[in-house]
């Protein structure tokens, strides 16, 4: 198959543009239901209405507003914002705003023309400026600050934290986790990406927890737990629980393959080094590259000396998505007394 110039510059502009959504923070494991590709990143103005209704929830927070403002009187306009338990992290609850409330909100248009917005900071009544979508509304001016945890439960988890077990956090609020300096990507990946369409082909927008390794991109935090024989990891997003098994492998022929695939790790020092394959997800992540039956993945869970960082790194291996194995690196913090919340889920 050959592939031409046009195509080649199409796919150019594209990893150009999903460069330029990375910057401003929208493109990330919060931005689910291919925001990003359907808001008119710059264009971004204020609207005023009537809260007419709020749906409080993951993975986005959405509203309807009948805007008061330009003229536009009785025009209904949906609205979304980051997820529920994104803003509940930085001491904003569902009670702050209800229906009947007249609220501005700051954010991007529709780029369909349609009365749609992707909110980054509301207004209330009293002129109080919430970000109700972190990482643009920094990128906006706006200040963000986690919401102070409590000083019991932070202890608790000081006497509980045994090495790698424990609940690990994103210290810094930005949405996305991994990095790569650059990801080979195959000709049939390169095809793919380009075919993508988030607002249709996206299996959460129905609520469909992303498989391996995809999964591993992710903000919310994660926890180790201690089973003798296998350490299970929770993941807070999409309440996703992976088994890592350190003993009693059975044999290969017999694994039936499943979204996050079989887990094998072992240690080599303070470093949890686990190996996955038999993955039936078809995505390699949340932009359409697609992955190959035989892809495998060799993740790297390295202790800090001080225990208050886990520094990470994967190693994908799958001629049909790479033409070499590719690297991805994150990392994540310590902050004792953070939970795992419950991810509830609401389809479209």
């Amino acid at each position: 198959m050959i592939f031409d110039t046009d195509r080649r510059r199409a796919v150019d502009i594209y990893r150009a543009f999903f460069f330029f959504l990375l910057v401003l923070g929208l493109v990330s494991a919060e931005a689910h239901h291919g925001s990003a590709f359907y808001y008119d990143l710059e264009n971004i103005v204020k609207i005023e209405g009537e809260v007419l209704a709020i749906s409080w929830r993951n993975p986005h927070v959405t509203m309807d507003l009948r805007r008061t403002d330009d003229g536009a009187a009785n025009e209904v306009w949906e609205v979304e914002s980051s997820s529920a338990n994104t803003l509940l992290r930085i001491g904003i609850e569902q009670g702050v705003v209800a229906v009947g409330d007249y609220v501005t909100l700051t954010g991007a248009l529709s780029r369909h023309g349609l009365p749609a917005m992707a909110a980054f900071v509301i207004t209330l009544e009293d002129g109080t400026n919430l970000p109700i979508w972190p990482r643009p509304a920094m990128r906006l001016g706006y200040e963000v600050k986690p919401a102070p945890i409590s000083a019991v439960a932070a202890e608790i988890s000081r006497s509980e934290a045994r090495g790698i077990f424990r609940i690990w956090s994103r210290s810094d609020l930005k949405g996305l986790f991994l990095q790569s300096d650059h990801l080979p990507f195959t000709l049939a990946a390169l095809i793919a990406q380009e075919a993508w369409n988030p607002l249709e082909d996206d299996p959460v927008l129905d609520c469909i927890p992303r498989g391996m390794p995809s999964v591993m991109n992710t903000p919310f935090p994660v926890e180790f737990i201690d089973q003798q024989n296998v350490i299970v990891m929770r993941l807070e997003e999409w309440n996703v629980v992976r088994t890592i098994h350190l003993e009693n492998v059975p044999s290969t022929n017999i694994r039936s393959r499943t979204p996050l695939g079989y887990s094998v790790g072992h240690w080599e020092g303070k470093t949890l080094v686990v190996t996955t394959n038999s993955i039936s997800d078809n995505f390699f992540d949340d932009g359409g590259t697609p992955q190959g039956e035989s892809a495998e993945i060799v993740e790297r869970f390295t202790l800090s000396e001080n225990e208050q960082r886990l520094d990470y790194e994967s190693i994908h291996t799958d001629p049909f998505t790479f033409t070499e194995p590719a690297k991805q690196t994150g990392y994540w913090d310590w902050i004792p007394g953070e939970q795992i919340r419950s991810f509830d889920c609401e389809a479209r």
